[in-house]
């Protein structure tokens, strides 16, 4: 095998640099994003991509998943002439799977803007959209093929091209359709000739152009995952596998299509499942919110008009209100809320060929190693950041939307209880990688509708409360993880046979996490004396950081091989091990 392939570590490395990598670059495009189109724009762009969710997953989770465990054995058992055809096999269900998903969002558009999701407004941007899951579909197929051979290089790639076009297409055509479309309409009364029956103006021009607006932005993520697949195409073809023709020559004869396809089958299919019931919890917002708060309106709108009094737009009528709120929730504190999960669970995606091949090998204790270290290193980057979001929501956001200042004054209630939140989620996200590692696909799945079940419930019956209403949809969330997380590492321990080390896994980083938070509230309250609001916030975060990486040193909390992880790391591993603060 070439070079290219990576331990875990390495392979963790690779993915959480292109990931922070990745998810700035988001950051920089969802937070002018919303500060351009504001809620109702927003309401409209994340309804077609929560739609456009579940679509791809079905299309793709599952397949990738079961792709690199099939090719991460076989590698380990020296079968290359398998390798090789499940990647052939596993184009083929992609070529399908992806066609079919883009033909269902396309002609089935309406109805899920309209009827499923009670928001006609994003009938175009959802079918902006619908050319991404099979270009997405195509993309999967390579990535998951080379994370099986434990080279993660063109994954990380990939995904950060990726980035980088969505933010310089998507902003650019917004900004265009935007500025164009307010013109215009504050010109003709009308959107390009189509009379829209609204003021025109101020804002109310600008919701006249919302709707265009984020199909616009959904454009620049369409555009983006077309060219992620054009590089993937052209990797593969320019610079190969890294599997040699001695190797193929040495191989056993590759087993029989059927079988493989039989055996991709039957891994994929609970895999996909349990990764299409996370992605429910936020289709479960989507469909349950908007209808519940209408009900709440209907019930007692002047409580749900009071608890925003001076927040909303002057000309949004109480049929908007819902889009509007959701708007509002999913474009500021789920943005910030889905920053942490992206960067802290990719130890749990690089953890899936090693844990893979050490139960392989039946190795008991390496299994114990790799479960214990993925879990660790999923917390210490988990907590602080959760903890941190949940004690400086509102600074936080008023630092990244200061055009949104009454939007941010609705959110920030909402992004304290999504902090905490994050922890459990990215636990559990890696808790999902090392089961399917371990040959327990389905129990993801049963887990994840548990928890999915309870999060409906709690959406159908408390946001229906006129005096709670969106507010208590991140409760629903909290209660979701935490029951997941439970069950998760019972499973774990169960089904592998081991004790998670939960002292080393939890209770350091939170005792740390805990006293980082309090840093970062102090450090904000006296940064206030003698600095602006937005200046105060940074210097808590970084008070914070140092605080929590001091106290984590401290208590032994981070080892030796963590620093070794790191490029140069070695240096500073040496400089920490002469003065005991490593181990």
């Amino acid at each position: 095998m070439s070079s290219k392939k990576q331990n875990f570590l390495q392979g963790a490395l690779i993915l959480s640099a292109a990931a922070i990598i990745v998810k700035v670059i988001g950051a920089v495009y969802k937070i002018p994003l919303m500060n351009i189109i504001g809620g109702e724009g927003f309401g409209y762009y994340n309804t077609a991509y929560t739609i456009f969710t579940p679509l791809y997953t079905i299309a793709t989770a599952g397949i990738p998943v079961a792709v690199a465990r099939m090719v991460s054995e076989c590698v380990t058992l020296g079968r290359y002439r398998d390798v090789r055809r499940i990647f052939q096999i596993s184009m083929t269900c992609f070529l399908v799977t992806g066609t079919a998903g883009s033909l269902i969002m396309l002609f089935g558009s309406k109805f899920l803007a309209s009827t499923v999701c009670n928001n006609p407004g994003a009938t175009l941007a959802v079918i902006m959209l619908s050319p991404a899951v099979f270009f997405l579909c195509m993309t999967s197929a390579y990535r998951g093929y080379y994370q099986g051979l434990r080279n993660m290089y063109p994954t990380a790639i990939s995904q950060i091209i990726e980035a980088v076009v969505k933010v310089l297409v998507g902003l650019s055509l917004t900004l265009v359709v935007m500025n164009w479309g307010i013109a215009e309409y504050n010109k003709n009364g009308s959107f390009y000739g189509i009379d829209l029956g609204i003021s025109s103006e101020g804002l109310s021009a600008a919701s006249a152009v919302a709707p265009i607006a984020a199909a616009a932005a959904i454009g620049g993520v369409m555009i983006s995952t077309m060219v992620g697949m054009l590089y993937m195409m052209l990797h593969y073809r320019l610079r190969g596998d890294g599997i040699t023709q001695a190797e193929l020559y040495d191989a056993p004869e590759a087993q029989p299509r059927s079988a493989l396809l039989n055996t991709l089958i039957t891994i994929s299919i609970p895999v996909c499942l349990a990764t299409l019931s996370t992605n429910i919890t936020n289709l479960i917002d989507l469909v349950s919110l908007m209808s519940r708060m209408e009900y709440a309106i209907r019930l007692d709108h002047l409580t749900v008009l009071g608890m925003y009094e001076g927040l909303l737009p002057a000309e949004l009528g109480l049929d908007g209100l819902p889009n509007y709120l959701y708007g509002v929730y999913s474009g500021m504190p789920v943005t910030l809320f889905n920053l942490v999960p992206a960067i802290a669970t990719t130890f749990g995606t690089a953890a899936l060929p090693s844990v893979a091949a050490a139960w392989t090998s039946h190795n008991r204790h390496r299994i114990k190693a790799s479960i214990d270290t993925v879990l660790r290193l999923t917390t210490i980057v988990a907590i602080p950041a959760g903890f941190g979001l949940s004690v400086l929501a509102k600074e936080i956001l008023t630092l990244l939307y200061p055009m949104r200042l009454t939007e941010v004054e609705i959110a920030a209630p909402l992004l304290k209880v999504m902090g905490i939140t994050v922890v459990f989620v990215c636990t559990c996200a890696s808790c999902h990688s090392i089961l399917q590692g371990i040959g327990k696909e389905r129990l993801p799945l049963f887990f994840m509708l548990a928890g999915a079940g309870v999060k409906l419930a709690v959406n159908y019956i408390f946001v229906a409360i006129p005096s709670l209403n969106i507010q208590a949809a991140p409760y629903g969330s909290l209660i979701c993880y935490i029951l997941i997380m439970i069950m998760d590492i019972a499973a774990i321990n169960r089904s592998a046979r081991i004790r998670v080390n939960l002292y080393a896994v939890f209770i350091k980083p939170l005792f740390a996490g805990a006293l980082c938070a309090a840093g970062a509230k102090f450090a904000y309250v006296f940064g206030n004396i003698f600095l602006s609001d937005n200046l105060s916030t940074v210097f808590a975060i970084g008070i914070a950081v140092i605080i929590y990486g001091v106290t984590m040193l401290l208590i032994k909390g981070i080892t030796k091989k963590d620093f070794l992880m790191i490029p140069k790391g070695e240096k500073i591993a040496k400089i920490l091990e002469k003065i005991h603060l490593i181990r």
